[in-house]
């Protein structure tokens, strides 16, 4: 599910000047496709502001999200990778992926986020996703 999620959803750039730009960017193919409306996007980063760098997962990744009724049309993620990284809120680390996550409900999106979590924990693919220079091809068979 979460390659079928993020086919034609992934985007590279080089850096972005500040975290809020990194989540607007990261989602913007989203909302440009129907999935969302533009204040989701307002949610999530009013949601990192309120509640701190909760999307932040493992080093180097992160999740934004927010609640389904802060503008979520369809079930969507993307993914941003940017090959500098991004200083985020309240953390000492960079985050270099944000898989923006558009859940319907509180359930339909699980079985993403369970994959995405099993390959967040293999160091070894995440850190060759973090530092090798994939197109998106290559991306979704590593994922």
């Amino acid at each position: 599910m979460l390659k079928e999620l993020l086919k034609d959803n992934i985007q590279i750039i080089d850096s972005v000047p500040d975290w809020q730009e990194a989540l607007r960017i990261g989602a913007y193919c989203l909302l440009k496709k129907g999935f969302i409306k533009e204040e989701y996007i307002n949610a999530i980063i009013d949601d990192v502001y309120k509640y701190g760098p909760y999307i932040v997962l493992t080093d180097g990744a992160a999740m934004p999200h927010s609640r389904p009724e802060n503008g979520v049309i369809k079930k969507s993620m993307s993914l941003l990778k940017v090959r500098s990284g991004v200083d985020f809120y309240k953390t000492q680390e960079k985050v270099y992926l944000f898989f923006t996550l558009a859940a319907e409900d509180s359930n339909g999106h699980q079985d993403a986020v369970l994959e995405l979590a099993d390959f967040l924990c293999n160091n070894e693919k995440l850190n060759k996703l973090i530092t090798e220079d994939l197109n998106e091809k290559e991306i979704l068979n590593l994922i």
